[in-house]
């Protein structure tokens, strides 16, 4: 199975939530039993809008069913899993291209000139 890049794995679990979303609980869900109900603080990762963070609170109680984890093995922090890698090496490329190689044509060609 082909890894999932989280940004962070130093959360207790993940769910993907849907297509676009991954869901980080900062501490394991579980059932209050007849105590009432817990605040579990999760952040949401958006896959396809560059992993951009929202964080927020979700309530579990007694009839709440509880998520199911995906296993931390296919989590990785590795960039190349990445949903947008190749659009980041574009535009690594095309800055590398504007700020090193246009001002260096710029200068050998000041140079050229003056001899």
């Amino acid at each position: 199975m082909k890894n999932i890049f989280v940004p962070n794995l130093d959360y207790s679990c993940y769910i993907v939530l849907d297509q676009n979303t991954i869901r980080a609980y900062h501490t394991m869900p579980y059932n209050p039993g007849y105590n009432g109900n817990i605040q579990v603080e999760y952040t949401d990762y958006y896959i396809n809008s560059h992993y951009i963070e929202k964080e927020g609170y979700q309530n579990f109680g007694y009839n709440s069913q509880l998520p199911t984890c995906l296993t931390k093995s296919i989590l990785t922090t590795d960039y190349y899993y990445r949903n947008d890698f190749d659009s980041i090496a574009i535009i690594f490329i095309l800055l590398f291209f504007v700020i090193f190689y246009i001002p260096f044509k710029v200068v050998i060609r000041l140079f050229r000139r003056f001899q």
